[in-house]
């Protein structure tokens, strides 16, 4: 009689870390290794061949791991399949929500040999391995792919390209004389590129942008694509009261990733229930489209495609290229080596956020905290003045917008703190133009 192994299956996008834990678990007799190079690829694979384990990182391209783990676990998954996640996030709030994804495991890496091969022990203790392939013609359909936009005529060469802040504030509104010059709403920036409209996140400052847009229009509809990059509340709190959207003529695409716990419509429509607005979102007359991004979303004037950030749940940042131009988006990202340590894994990590945005036009980055103000505020998912202007030096990029201000910082805090970023940009021998946004402003590019 064939003594079955234990199946594991081993979703990473980092290779060097997928090939480890393959090469460790693949020299254990009793285990029989898949590697999958992203979510996607691990959940095609799970249904063909169900495993008994699945190790899974959590930032990954086309799938991320809360969504892998909800697929696993819930309705049309795979029976009796064990989760562990895998990943450098060591914030609280990722470990409950991969558990409530459905994760029976976590481990932060970078682990060792040793301690990844106790785990996946822990975890397969007391089970047996699956008996035999799923029969034939049972396998659940593969997911499908996130849906595009339809893409636009392309814009003549020479159309105008900006951006216009709209919210530059982080973590809440504020209002005080003492804030006036930078002003005191939450992330939301516009993007023009001809008649192309990209709406960057939906904080208060999103209210000033509908009542820009309805001046502008004039009863003309509106069209537009925004780009949410994570659902906490300072970067979704606009969204009700974008006036625009109570327009039956207007439509919106709405992008994000899939929630760590439920799809992104689900998360807008929670927002708007009936104990925190008193309009639901089903009542709105505008159309939307909440669209779950797996890659590069072609827009037909520009392109804009995504990567993970580090801060507590799902968070993404955005990379917008037309006409030759690229503006790049990230908000909020605590960079892995600050926050882990200087090691391998956490400068590689550094290394592809700046692989992400180099040699962009502008770099429109979170940066809340001086170095002082960080220390006792590690762990909080979010980067100092030092972090972006390295970032920014490093990655080549031209110019540095500054965004996500702390409340508690002041008009003259913040002149100080831009001083004190154009100072490190000069020592650094880099010719960064480096300020901080502020609700209003219009860059030309």
């Amino acid at each position: 009689m064939t003594e079955h192994k234990y199946r594991i299956l081993v979703a990473d996008d980092d290779a060097m870390l997928l090939e480890l834990a393959f090469d460790v678990l693949s020299a254990e007799a009793e285990y029989e290794v898949t590697k999958a190079v992203d979510g996607q690829d691990a959940w095609e694979k799970a249904q063909a061949t169900p495993p008994d384990l699945v190790i899974t990182d959590l930032m990954m391209p086309r799938m991320h791991g809360y969504e892998l783990c909800e697929k696993l676990k819930g309705q049309g998954g795979i029976k009796g399949v064990r989760v562990l996640v895998a990943s450098s996030k060591t914030f609280s709030t990722d470990k409950a929500q991969a558990e409530a994804s459905g994760a029976d495991g976590y481990i932060v890496k970078p682990y060792s040999p040793s301690g990844l091969l106790q785990k996946v022990a822990e975890m397969l203790s007391g089970t047996k391995p699956v008996s035999a392939p799923r029969t034939p013609g049972t396998t659940s359909p593969a997911a499908p792919a996130a849906e595009t936009a339809a893409a636009p005529a392309a814009p003549h060469d020479h159309d105008p390209i900006f951006v216009r802040f709209w919210g530059t504030r982080g973590s809440c509104p504020v209002s005080s004389a003492k804030v006036i010059r930078y002003g005191g709403n939450t992330a939301c920036a516009e993007v023009r590129i001809g008649n192309l409209l990209i709406i960057l996140d939906c904080g208060t400052g999103l209210r000033d942008l509908g009542a820009a847009l309805l001046a502008e229009f004039r009863g003309r509809p509106i069209a537009a694509h925004i780009f949410v990059g994570h659902t906490h509340w300072d970067h979704i709190q606009g969204f009700p009261f974008f006036t625009p959207l109570f327009n039956p003529h207007n439509i919106f695409s709405l992008y994000s990733v899939h929630g760590a716990h439920g799809s992104l419509e689900s998360v807008f429509s929670g927002s708007m229930a009936s104990d925190y607005f008193p309009i639901p979102l089903v009542s709105l007359a505008g159309k939307v489209r909440f669209i779950e991004m797996s890659g590069p979303v072609d827009l037909g004037a520009a392109k804009v495609s995504f990567c993970h950030l580090n801060h507590p749940g799902v968070c993404i940042g955005f990379r917008i290229e037309g006409q030759g131009h690229s503006i790049c988006y990230l908000s909020d990202h605590e960079a892995f080596s600050k926050q882990n340590g200087e090691n391998d894994m956490s400068r590689r990590q550094d290394e592809g956020i700046n692989a992400f945005v180099r040699g962009c036009d502008l770099l429109i980055r979170e940066a809340q905290y001086t170095e002082a103000e960080y220390a006792p505020r590690r762990g909080w998912g979010h980067s100092t003045f030092d972090d972006a202007v390295r970032g920014a030096v490093e990655a080549g990029v031209k110019k540095l917008a500054i965004i996500h201000h702390d409340p508690e910082h002041t008009d003259d805090m913040m002149d100080e703190h831009i001083a004190y970023c154009r100072a490190l940009a000069q020592k650094a021998g880099s010719t960064v133009d480096c300020f901080a946004a502020r609700d209003g402003l219009r860059i030309d590019l």
